[in-house]
C-alpha cells in the first residue's frame, strides 16, 4: 500500500559543512551498530531455519507478483523508440542522476531537510538538465510526474523542467528505508504506477530509486544506471506491464537525431 502522495516544494541544500557533519554521525552510528552486531551469535538452527524462511518468501513473492513474467523482451531503438516517445501511452521510470559521492544519507532522514541526504552533483543536474531538453526536443508530453519523497529525486524532476510533481513515499528507496522485496508493499505500489495508463497522447514519469525498479519489474532492470530511462507500456497480460526500450544518458543524441530521420 503506497503512502499517500503529496507535493513538495524543494527545501534549500544544505552547506558543506552542514554535510560534513551529517555524514560523519551517520559513520559513527553505522561502525558502532556494525560492531555490535559482531558481537551477536545466532544459533546454528536458528539460522539454518532464517535462511530456509527467507528463500521461501523469495519465491512466494516472485510467483505472486508476476516480476518474473516480466523477463527480457525486444527492446524499440532508434526511431521505433522516438515515435513510441512521442506517440504517449508510457510510464517512464528514471532513476535519479549522479549524486555526490562524499555524502551520505542519515541514519534519520528528515525529508524536508536535503542536508540529511546525499543529493545531486552538479555533473548530475546537468544530466537532469539536460534528459528535459532531449525529451521537449523529442516532442514528449509529460503529463503525470512522480518521484519519491528523497531531495535527489524531487530536484531533478525540477530540474528537468517539470512542474507539479507528486512525492510518493512509496517510492522512496526499498533497498534502505523500506521493506524489500518482490512481495512489500512498496513493490507492488511501483507495478500499480506501472500498470496505469497515462492519458492518451502523453507519458507519466516517475524518478525514484534502483531498488525500487528491481524489486517491481524483476532483477533483469537491478543494472539500471543513473539517469537512466526503462520505458514501459501498460498492457492487459499478466503482469500489466512490459518494457519496451531502455535509453541511458548517452544514448540521447543518437535517439533525437534517429527521430528527425
Amino acid at each position: 500500500m503506497g503512502i499517500a502522495p503529496v507535493r513538495w516544494a524543494l527545501p534549500p541544500l544544505a552547506s558543506a559543512a552542514q554535510h560534513k557533519h551529517v555524514n560523519a554521525a551517520h559513520y559513527a552510528t553505522g561502525v558502532i551498530s556494525g560492531t555490535a552486531a559482531l558481537g551477536r551469535r545466532i544459533p546454528r538452527k536458528d539460522a539454518r531455519m532464517r535462511a530456509k524462511c527467507s528463500l521461501l518468501a523469495l519465491l512466494v513473492g516472485l510467483l505472486g507478483s508476476g516480476a518474473l513474467a516480466q523477463g527480457p523482451t525486444h527492446f524499440l531503438a532508434g526511431a521505433e523508440l522516438a515515435s513510441a516517445l512521442r506517440g504517449g501511452g508510457l510510464v517512464l521510470y528514471v532513476r535519479h542522476p549522479a549524486t555526490e559521492s562524499h555524502q551520505a544519507d542519515a541514519e534519520e532522514i528528515d525529508f524536508s531537510n536535503c542536508g540529511t541526504q546525499r543529493n545531486l552533483s552538479d555533473a548530475g543536474r546537468r544530466t537532469a538538465r539536460d534528459i528535459g531538453a532531449a525529451l521537449r526536443d523529442m516532442g514528449v508530453t509529460v503529463g503525470r510526474i512522480v518521484t519519491s519523497e528523497y531531495c535527489r529525486a524531487r530536484e531533478a524532476a525540477l530540474l528537468m523542467g517539470l512542474s507539479g510533481a507528486e512525492a510518493d513515499g512509496a517510492l522512496n528507496d526499498g533497498g534502505r528505508m523500506l521493506a524489500k522485496g518482490p512481495a512489500s508493499p512498496q513493490a507492488e505500489a511501483l507495478r500499480t504506477m506501472l500498470r496505469t495508463a497515462p492519458e492518451p497522447g502523453r507519458v507519466t514519469l516517475i524518478v525514484a530509486h534502483r531498488p525500487n525498479i528491481a524489486d517491481a519489474a524483476g532483477q533483469a532492470f537491478a543494472d539500471i544506471t543513473e539517469a537512466e530511462i526503462i520505458a514501459f507500456q501498460p498492457i492487459a497480460a499478466a503482469p500489466g506491464f512490459q518494457a519496451i526500450g531502455r535509453i541511458r544518458p548517452t544514448d540521447w543524441p543518437a535517439l533525437l537525431q534517429a527521430g528527425r530521420g
